[in-house]
């Protein structure tokens, strides 16, 4: 009886304990470990981290088209081995982000044939056959009606600059959502790994009872038909081993789809290593917290972001259709400052002698290029709005879903425990009744599979509570990194 009684507690300690059966030389991998690795060498990761880059970028090229420019022109004819005529006449432009362009240059002439038009007028050097003429001049070119407000320059300059917004809240959102996943595949992993351990525990009780029961028909102290049911067990048993330590090794396998190196080299989860059961912690969330969550997310969330910004671009496109509805009307003014002719150097004031004047004027008579792309553009902001609408409805929604499932699962994980805990009672009281012949080894067989099948429901339950941590956070946009 004494042996009976040791046999007994020993079943009884490995049935209730949770601890994992897991070689002493084990590596645990938290999952906060784990997700560092991610954000830093994952390939998403990086790609991610490159989009502000490129919205600066963005911003740099927009910019560039109000870079001061310099040209240069040179014609010249030759006519019998003479000098007909040579005109050079370099510019600076420098362009403004008020839509008025300053330029500055030079018109050199030289020759026989020089046009009149650039060349000085001067009565004393009429009738000379070598003409040499030096401007030099300086004015500005600006856009009276459309182009005043608003022209292609500044409007590319300030949809760059609302990219970059864009970008960061892509990279936010894509950042999130790469969490969102390696944190599943993770909980998947402990999972699977807590349903192994459990599984070892079963199969090995199956082959102590086995070969207890062995012992005691040899004894004459059980039926032999007893040793079929102990072995029916043993091998069904076997059979569940063998499934969870796939799904174990299967998990682990897409679980180092989110590893790699410092050189871009993908790397694999070692046999020994081992999740934690750290970030499944019951954790209480009050619903002020979530209204303050949800209040965050609806000004803050990468989604919402991303649809006001594009919001924000459409605008930026309808301002630009209405100021082409204008009719473009460009006036130029150029005092020339001094000027160079024959071998006399003079300087004219401004608003002098020497000016040159100009005015460009253009519009389309039924404008309807440009009233087709205000009422477009219209549209796209009627449409981007009702976009932003629900946008801020689903934001909303899936924190109150992430919520509400968190909450469930805390209240299914309590009934669990209880469940656990009762069906480890039953276990024992039937385990008490088998020894005093009461009951049979079938009977204690069905306690023990109710036993594990409510352990395997906690493994899923709590699995499932952690996921639904980050899931909440996930949810809320939080800036995961």
């Amino acid at each position: 009886m004494r042996r009976k009684f040791k046999l007994f507690l020993f079943l009884c300690l490995v049935l209730l304990s949770f601890k994992p059966l897991a070689a002493q030389d084990s590596i645990i991998l938290s999952f906060d470990a784990f997700y560092e690795q991610v954000l830093r060498f994952h390939p998403l990761a990086k790609s991610a981290n490159l989009l502000p880059d490129m919205a600066k970028m963005e911003i740099r090229t927009a910019r560039g088209a109000f870079d001061p420019v310099i040209s240069t022109q040179v014609f010249g004819k030759q006519t019998k081995g003479d000098n007909s005529y040579t005109y050079i006449e370099p510019q600076l432009k420098i362009p403004t982000l008020i839509g008025v362009d300053i330029k500055a240059g030079m018109d050199q002439s030289d020759g026989l044939q020089v046009s009149e038009e650039k060349s000085k007028y001067d009565p004393a050097t009429q009738g000379s056959k070598q003409v040499q003429y030096q401007l030099f001049y300086a004015g500005v070119s600006i856009p009276v009606l459309r182009g005043l407000i608003t022209d292609p320059r500044r409007n590319a300059l300030r949809q760059a600059q609302l990219l970059q917004t864009l970008n960061e809240a892509e990279q936010v959102s894509l950042i999130n959502k790469l969490f969102l996943a390696s944190a599943k595949d993770y909980w998947d992993w402990q999972q699977s790994y807590q349903k192994f351990v459990l599984m070892q525990q079963n199969f090995a009780l199956a082959d102590i009872r086995l070969n207890f029961i062995k012992s005691r028909i040899k004894a004459g102290e059980e039926k032999p038909i007893d040793s079929v049911e102990a072995w029916v067990e043993y091998k069904r048993r076997e059979a569940l081993l063998a499934e969870a330590k796939v799904e174990f090794n299967n998990a682990a396998l897409l679980l180092s789809n989110y590893l790699w190196d410092e050189n871009g080299n993908a790397m694999q989860l070692a046999a020994i290593v081992m999740p934690s059961a750290k970030g499944s912690e019951f954790q209480k969330i009050d619903l002020d917290s979530i209204q303050a969550l949800s209040k965050q997310a609806e000004a803050w969330h990468p989604e919402v972001q991303k649809l006001a910004v594009k919001l924000n671009q459409t605008e930026l496109e309808r301002k630009l259709a209405l100021e082409n509805l204008k009719p473009q009307l460009n006036l130029e003014y150029y005092p020339f400052q001094t000027y160079t002719a024959g071998s006399r150097d003079e300087v004219d004031g401004l608003f002098m002698k020497n000016y040159k004047f100009g005015a460009t004027f253009y519009s389309s008579i039924f404008l309807r290029k440009e009233r087709g792309k205000l009422q477009l553009t219209n549209y796209k902001i009627q449409q981007g709005k009702f976009y932003l609408q629900q946008g801020k409805r689903e934001v909303l929604n899936n924190i109150i879903v992430a919520y509400n499932e968190l909450n469930t699962l805390d209240q299914m994980m309590r009934i669990q425990q209880e469940l656990v805990v009762n069906a480890g009672l039953l276990l024992v009281a039937e385990e008490t009744r088998f020894e005093s012949g009461e009951s049979s080894l079938f009977l204690v067989n069905q306690r023990e599979r109710s036993l594990i099948e409510a352990k395997s429901k906690l493994v899923e339950l709590t699995a499932k509570y952690a996921k639904s941590k980050y899931q909440l956070q996930w949810a809320s946009g939080t800036r995961l990194f």
